[in-house]
């Protein structure tokens, strides 16, 4: 009686432990991404590499859209686009929108960063713009030959992205297409000076948790403050 009492503990302990960590599956991993996001309970997850994309889908507990190569200009029933883009991936288009319809469907949480802000404007009903320097011009610089900072304003309230107090601050960008067509249900909370939306967060009648930004946190560095505002936010929707 003794050793099944002590099995059962053992079982029970064991179950514990496994409910205690969460999966988080990426759209396509990188390093950045993965030192951004880890956490001692937390699995995560590239969709990109694995065949099976369902079988991962019943272990999500949340969901990262990250960046990436332009999103086709069919996927929002636009062909002047098609002249504008650079690399496009029509699995990863493919992909992202099944991981988004997942996130939207089951209330699960996701972020979208640069391309996955976005696909999570596309599978809304939005639109993009398929070049900025040639559709808004070149006030401010998005994209130059790599990786560029510029500041932003804080629009609306969000504490879900930014810290509290903050009116501008500066990010990192690198990006040449944007939001354009916005569906009523996303909001957007920060724009950059030429007016892009740099990041939005979707109605809570909607969805729960589901954030955007147009720049790239998982490269903005441990102390910085979006860094973790932002995955403080998300492990908090998560384990609600």
């Amino acid at each position: 009686m003794k050793r099944l009492i002590f099995l059962s503990t053992i079982l029970f302990l064991y179950s514990c432990q496994k409910q205690e960590h969460k999966t988080i599956i990426l759209s396509k991993a990188s390093e950045n991404y993965i030192k951004w996001i880890e956490d001692e309970n937390t699995i995560i997850l590239d969709a990109y590499s694995i065949r099976n994309t369902d079988s991962i889908l019943a272990l999500a507990d949340a969901i990262i859209l990250t960046g990436g190569e332009d999103i086709n200009p069919l996927q929002y029933n636009d062909t002047v686009n098609l002249l504008l883009c650079g690399d496009m991936n029509y699995e990863r288009d493919t992909l992202e929108r099944k991981l988004f319809d997942f996130a939207f469907e089951n209330k699960i949480p996701l972020i979208g960063v640069c391309r996955g802000m976005q696909m999570m404007n596309v599978a809304s009903g939005g639109t993009l713009y398929g070049d900025i320097p040639t559709q808004i011009g070149t006030s401010v610089i998005h994209r130059n030959d790599g990786e560029v900072s510029h500041e932003i304003v804080i629009c609306d309230t969000s504490t879900l992205i930014f810290p509290i107090g903050v009116d501008t601050i500066i990010v990192n960008s690198w990006h040449h297409q944007g939001l354009k067509i916005i569906p009523n249900h996303l909001r957007v909370v920060a724009r950059s000076f030429d007016g892009l939306p740099e990041a939005i967060v979707m109605d809570k009648s909607v969805h729960p948790f589901m954030i955007g930004v147009q720049f790239h946190p998982e490269r903005l560095g441990n102390e910085s403050l979006i860094h973790k505002t932002m995955k403080i936010s998300f492990y908090n929707a998560i384990r609600k």
